[in-house]
């Protein structure tokens, strides 16, 4: 006789980037158990297991391997939430007497935070201008691991969509990646400080923490943003 089968439960949410409403359900016990062994596990290995789970979790009905950097990191936020607990236990110390004050943030209430005057059209000069898409998930990662000018020149090239003139339109994918690099190596400081400045502004997982210090009662404000700062 066989065993009966478990239902999992469903939950709707909207796609940060677009708005798009989703279903998801949670992590199962295997995926689970699979989250507990990254421990040790480099950026790139890291940034496959979160890719796949939230592939899975969303039915595999997104496409996963174009979703903006902060579409992962708000998905896999929920599918934690909704999986192993909408709370999470940090310990903030106080930049006023360094006592350690446990506290617990509730993940539900972090949000992709957008600025309004960010954009991915750069104007470099009167007659060339880029438009950029967002980087994958595993380049941030492996930016934020390392923080390296190379990586950062990686990104920058990598996140090339398409530059155009007046008069014609090159798409990048269409290029080479020596192609690409030499473009951006041929920029001024001030026109490559326009690319970083998307990466700076674009849409980011953010939570802000206040939270009185139990010895010296000073006020301390706290800024969880990105994957790397609620599950560090």
């Amino acid at each position: 006789m066989p065993l009966p089968k478990l239902e999992t439960p469903t939950y709707t949410t909207e796609l940060p980037s677009t708005g798009q409403k989703i279903t998801f359900r949670p992590f199962l016990v295997k995926e689970h158990k699979i989250l507990l062994t990254l421990t040790a596990a480099d950026e790139v290995e890291i940034a496959r297991v979160i890719t796949d789970l939230v592939d899975a979790c969303t039915f595999k009905k997104l496409k996963i391997n174009e979703l903006a950097n902060f579409d992962i990191e708000y998905l896999f936020m929920i599918l934690r939430a909704k999986s192993i607990g909408e709370t999470m236990d940090l310990v903030l110390t106080c930049e006023n007497c360094n006592e350690k004050n446990d506290i617990t943030v509730n993940l539900l209430h972090a949000k992709v935070d957008k600025n309004e005057n960010h954009s991915n059209k750069i104007k470099l000069n009167d007659e060339i201008s880029i438009i950029l898409k967002y980087p994958k998930f595993e380049d941030v990662l492996k930016l934020f691991q390392s923080g390296t000018e190379v990586d950062t020149f990686e990104l920058v090239v990598k996140s090339i969509k398409t530059i155009y003139t007046k008069d014609d339109v090159y798409e990048a994918s269409e290029q080479t990646y020596e192609e690409l690099s030499d473009f951006v190596n041929s920029m001024s400081k001030d026109q490559f400080e326009k690319l970083e400045d998307f990466f700076l502004t674009m849409p980011k997982l953010k939570q802000i923490i206040e939270k009185n210090c139990d010895k010296c009662g000073h006020p301390n404000k706290v800024i969880l943003e990105g994957l790397q700062n609620f599950f560090v």
